[in-house]
C-alpha cells in the first residue's frame, strides 16, 4: 500500500494534510504520516507493542468517516452536549449517544489498520480512501463520493 500522493504537515495536535491511499483486498489501509504522527503524540492507548489506536465513526451529515485520537473525545462531546443543550438546561444526550457510535481500531508502526467491514460497505470504500486533516480531527472519503457530495469543499474535489 502506497500514497499516490501526500501533503500535509506534522504538528503535535493538530491534523492537517491530505494524501489518497490504497485499500487492500482485506481492508487494510496505512493512515498517511503526517496525520499517523499527530495521532501516536496525542494517543493515550499505547500497548506493549508500541501500536496505538484510532476511534472511527460515521460523518454526522457527509458520507465519509471521521477518524480522531483518544484524548479530545470526552471532554469535546461533553462541551458539545452542554452547548446545545436542551430548554430544561440538561446536556443534549443525542450528540453523546451518536457519538459513541463509533469503532476504536489499533493501527501498527507504519500507521496500518483494518477498515471495519461496515464503514467499507456502507460507505464504499474498496479501492482507495481520501484522507483530509481538518484540525481537531480528519475524514475519510471514497473519491468518488467526495467527488459526488454537494457540501464538500470544492478544493478538496479538485486534489
Amino acid at each position: 500500500m502506497c500514497a499516490s500522493g501526500e501533503v500535509g504537515v506534522s504538528g503535535k495536535d493538530i491534523y492537517k494534510g491530505y494524501a489518497l491511499q490504497q485499500i487492500d483486498a482485506k481492508g487494510r489501509v496505512a493512515i498517511p504520516a503526517f496525520l499517523r504522527d499527530t495521532l501516536t503524540a496525542c494517543n493515550t492507548r499505547f500497548d506493549d507493542k508500541d501500536s496505538a489506536s484510532i476511534i472511527l465513526a460515521m460523518h454526522e451529515t457527509d458520507p465519509c468517516l471521521i477518524g480522531y485520537d483518544d484524548s479530545r473525545l470526552l471532554a469535546e462531546l461533553s462541551q458539545r452536549a452542554r452547548t446545545h443543550a436542551g430548554n430544561d438546561g440538561a446536556p443534549k444526550s443525542l450528540i453523546l449517544r451518536e457519538a459513541m457510535l463509533s469503532d476504536t481500531v489499533p493501527f501498527d508502526a507504519s500507521g496500518r489498520f483494518i477498515m471495519p467491514p461496515f464503514y467499507r460497505e456502507e460507505l464504499e470504500l474498496r479501492r482507495y480512501a481520501f484522507f483530509m486533516g481538518l484540525g481537531d480531527y480528519f475524514e475519510i472519503w471514497d473519491p468518488g463520493k467526495l467527488v459526488d457530495c454537494a457540501t464538500a469543499a470544492p478544493k478538496m474535489k479538485s486534489v
